[in-house]
Formats: structure tokens, sequence, C-alpha cells
């Protein structure tokens, strides 16, 4: 029985991927030897006696040469793998598990053989090509396929190199295979392991990772997930070049980043949008009115919504929006607005504001609270808004302003509470010492 993998798994990262344990070298000989005399079995199934054959005098030949050359195993490696593509056919549609295992342990002999390699282009090129031997099919073994991606991945510790190339084979495998759900508790650690792999990647390499994975997210219906990579993709674009912010493929991304931030409504705060350059570089373009749209729901009212809508009828069928729910959050950000600094607002007021009838002003407010946009509450009785703060939609000169007096008005209010302890702990002592 060849080596057999094992269900430890890893604590050098937080993942969940399974990984192997890798022989020692004092076993390597007979490893590799039973490695191939499986292989030469499955061969022979496969394709007939003179291939199994073939095998077995090529694994002869470079096994000797290998042991004679203190076990360089770069050759005998190169041959299993000129024989493995075809081995996920060996694994029967039905009662197949104990083949399964069988493969999977046998890759795991091979990736035990690649930390060995020494060279380290032969190095580079022999994980390129695990793979692609992986990724080659969705048809026969998915689950294993993604499996052994995995495990290759979790093969490297240091070279950290390797790691991102790997792991973008299995995001772009696990998409294909329909299995992106079982790789998404791992994006949870993707920030530590880019600032891992940062100096081995290029801005291109950045850009491709976040567009991928907002791709493959909205493809798995996780549409507000996909809003938030695709916010990394453009923040990757600061400070580029004009050409490239008005690439065919940018623009593409922008105008769906615009259409996701007007859409979902849990999306509320479009200050950092409009500082993308990417959005600034759609403002000068044909599709400056999606642009001049956020600055609506970044600064403007419900009326002014009415009037966009109005000069640009087409914009929302055009581009899938629905008209009735951006009216909706304009609602909310408009109440944002109108309770800032305040510390109570009429309804008739807040009526008023919405542009709508007073009687049903007041799911909108409960609707505010419930989202987070205001806190407070509502006093019916007196037909009031009780604010204790609102959103804030923006930050500029204004609002540093008053957040300015605010501050001021704290720390006096503190100095005169410190002032009149003093006072009262003078006054008690003056007493104590008339006693």
């Amino acid at each position: 029985e060849i080596l057999r993998v094992t269900g430890v798994q890893t604590c050098a990262l937080p993942i969940l991927m399974a990984i192997f344990l890798p022989y020692d070298r004092d076993g390597e000989d007979d490893a590799m030897v039973q490695g191939a005399e499986w292989l030469q079995n499955v061969i022979g199934q496969q394709q007939g006696e003179d291939a199994m054959n073939t095998f077995s005098s090529k694994f002869k030949e470079l096994h000797e040469k290998a042991v004679s050359q203190s076990y360089d195993c770069g050759p005998v490696f190169d041959l299993f793998m000129d024989y493995s593509e075809d081995l996920f056919n060996a694994i029967p549609e039905a009662r197949g598990e104990e083949k399964v295992k069988d493969v999977e342990s046998f890759f795991a002999l091979v990736l035990s053989m690649l930390l060995m390699l020494e060279d380290t282009e032969h190095l580079d090129k022999a994980t390129t090509r695990l793979c692609e031997v992986f990724s080659k099919s969705t048809d026969r073994q998915p689950e294993l396929r993604l499996r052994l991606l995995m495990m290759l991945y979790n093969t490297f510790k240091e070279t950290l190199e390797f790691r991102y190339r790997v792991f973008k084979y299995i995001l772009d495998y696990a998409a294909k295979a329909g299995l992106f759900d079982q790789v998404l508790p791992y994006l949870e650690f993707l920030d530590a392991w880019m600032a891992d792999w940062d100096s081995y990647l290029t801005v291109d390499q950045k850009r491709t990772l976040y567009r991928d994975i907002a791709t493959y997210m909205r493809q798995l219906g996780k549409r507000l997930e996909a809003f938030q990579h695709l916010k990394r993709y453009h923040l990757s674009f600061q400070g580029a070049k004009a050409a490239e912010l008005t690439a065919s493929s940018v623009t593409e991304a922008t105008i769906e980043l615009i259409k996701d931030a007007v859409q979902l409504p849990v999306v509320i705060q479009f200050d950092d949008i409009l500082g993308f350059d990417t959005v600034k570089a759609l403002s000068k373009g044909k599709n400056a009115d999606l642009v001049k749209l956020c600055d609506v729901f970044f600064s403007g009212t419900v009326n002014d919504l009415r009037s966009f809508q109005k000069s640009n009828s087409k914009i929302f069928d055009e581009h899938g929006m629905n008209f009735q729910d951006a009216m909706s959050k304009i609602r909310l950000l408009t109440l944002a607005s109108l309770a800032h600094a305040k510390s109570e607002i009429g309804l008739s007021e807040v009526a008023k504001a919405l542009e709508e009838e007073e009687e049903n002003v007041e799911k909108w407010v409960v609707r505010a609270i419930s989202e987070g946009v205001i806190d407070g509450r509502i006093d019916q009785l007196n037909r009031k808004v009780l604010v204790k703060s609102s959103f804030q939609r923006k930050f500029e000169k204004e609002e540093w302003s008053f957040l300015d007096s605010k501050l001021t008005s704290w720390i006096d209010n503190l100095e005169n509470v410190i002032a009149f302890i003093g006072e009262q702990k003078t006054v008690k002592e003056i007493g104590r010492a008339h006693v």
C-alpha cells in the first residue's frame, strides 16, 4: 500500500485544506517503488501490456540513476507525471471510494517528491504542471481534483510565490467546477495572505485576483461580497495612468461597481466610490450620467433623484436598475441628512423632505432606525422623531467644523464637571477640619 493521505490539518495558516504527511528519506526508495508498482498496474488496466512494460522499463532505468545520484528524484517525478493525466479515469463512477483513496495517496507521494526537486526552474514547471493536471477537467472527480489542488497549496510552506499561483488555480477551478462555495471560508484570510505574497505579486495579478473573485461571488449569488472585492479591484487603480483607467475592461468594471452601489440596499456610503480614480475617469466619458447618479446618493435628496430620473429616463432600464429601489434608498439617506445635528424632527417635516403623505412617513422612520441610518425613536404623541445620531453621508469642511464645535462643547462640560467635583472636595475637607 502506497503512502496514505492523512486527515491532519495544517496549523501553519488558519485554513482547513487537507494536507499529507511526507515520508522520510529513509523510506524514499520503497515509496517510489511502491508508487511505480501501483501506477504500472493502472497503466496495464487502461492501456494494455505494452504500455505497462514501456513504463516499467523507463522507471527501472531512471530509478537506478536516482539511487546512484543520492536520490535525485526529478526524472522519476517527470515520469510519474507523464502517466498521471489519465488516473482520474481509472476511478469507476459507482463505488469508487477505494480507488479515490489510491489516487489521492499516489499524488501525495508525487507531492512529497516535488519538495525534493532542487532545481528551481524544474520546481516551477512541475508546480504548474501539477496545477494543470488537477484542473484539466470538471467532468471526472471534480471534488478530488479540488482537494488535490488544496494539498498542493499546503505543500509549500515558505515558498509563498508558489502558494499564490496554486491558490489562483484553486479559485478558478472551484468556480469552473461549481464548487466555489467550498473555498469561501478561506477568503476571510485573503488580506493576510496577500500581505505575505505582496513581494511576489504584480499589480496586474492583484487586480486579476480581486476581479475574478468578484465575478465568482456574483455567479454564486453573493452580490454584496462581489461588490466588496470589486472595490478592492478599483482601489488598486489609484494613481494609475489614464490609459489604464479608460481601458474597456476597467470601464465595464466601473459601471458594474456603480450599479452595485445603487442597487444594493446596504450600500449607503458613496464618498469612497466617488474618490476612486476609475470612477473619476468614467465621469469624463459617455457614462458620465452614472457618476452623476452616484453624486445624488452622496449628497442629494428625493427631489434631486426625481429630477435626475426625468433628465435621464432611460438610464435605469439600460443598466437594469430599479428606480423604485433607488427611491427607497434616497429616502433613507435624505432622512439621515435631515436628522443631522438635530435632536428632534417633526413628522410633517420628514414627510415634506421624503415627498410622502404624513400618515405614511412613520414606516420610513422605522426602517431608517432598523437599518442604522438614524439612532432614535418616534414620539407618536407629539408627532416627532427624537434623534440621538444619524448616518454621516459626507465628511467635509462643514462636518469637521460641526465635530470641532461638539468636541469643544464636550471638553468644556467635562472641565466644568471636574471643577465642580474639585470644589465639592474642598468644601468637604474644610468641613472635616472644622469638626
